[in-house]
């Protein structure tokens, strides 16, 4: 063999040498990184859910007392179930049922409150903005009364303000007091002179379940 050939031989073998290690080294560094999924989705060891949303929906329960503006009858027990559900941090949507039971001034009668009624509600504050949540409330909806000079059905436009907060990720307590105006309501004992109103005011306290 001639020394040209044996030269170019001994490059060819060291060329391939030098291909071989380059591919062994680039072998062993993919070995050496973990393999990571395509696109937006995360390794194994990472949450696919990152981040737990908030509640939406509220069921919630209340008690407190109700009393009477213009004096229809004294100051009684009051009871509240609410659904409430959130449109945006700032916005609610709620739907109430409110009742009562009240002794009349006149008569020693009882005098048994039911309201229905609809409301928007706004936050004056974000959940995340303080150790409370104050909000109000502007509503409409029935009213009527049961009892002696009860009136069946009237028109109510509740006006709310209160404060909650959540105290685990699903259970809420809070307080609000409202004032609810009637209209077309007439709770006039008969034999009484002066017209009586339905015009109510009350205090409860609520907790329940966020969703």
């Amino acid at each position: 063999m001639s020394t040209r050939r044996l030269a170019a031989a001994a490059m060819t073998a060291a060329g391939m040498m030098a291909l071989a290690g380059a591919a062994e080294a680039q072998g062993a560094a993919g070995r050496d990184q973990p393999l990571r999924p395509t696109g937006n989705i995360p390794p194994a060891d990472q949450p696919l859910i990152r981040r737990i949303p908030e509640p939406t929906v509220a069921v919630e329960g209340g008690f407190g007392v109700l009393g009477y503006v213009g004096g229809a009858a004294g100051i009684g027990p009051s009871w509240n179930v609410r659904v409430t559900g959130s449109m945006s941090p700032r916005v609610a949507v709620e739907a109430n049922y409110t009742g009562s039971v009240n002794q009349r001034t006149i008569e020693g009668k009882s005098l048994l409150m039911t309201s229905l009624d609809a409301g928007l509600r706004y936050n004056i504050l974000r959940a995340d903005e303080a150790i409370v949540q104050p909000f109000v409330v502007g509503g409409v909806g029935y009213i009527g009364w049961a009892g002696r000079g009860g009136d069946a059905f009237a028109v109510s436009v509740p006006l709310t303000a209160g404060v909650e907060r959540l105290v685990t990720r699903n259970v809420k307590v809070g307080a609000r007091f409202n004032f609810r105006p009637a209209f077309f309501d007439d709770l006039t004992i008969g034999g009484v002179t002066n017209r009586t109103g339905g015009d109510s005011w009350s205090l409860l306290a609520h907790g329940g379940g966020a969703f």
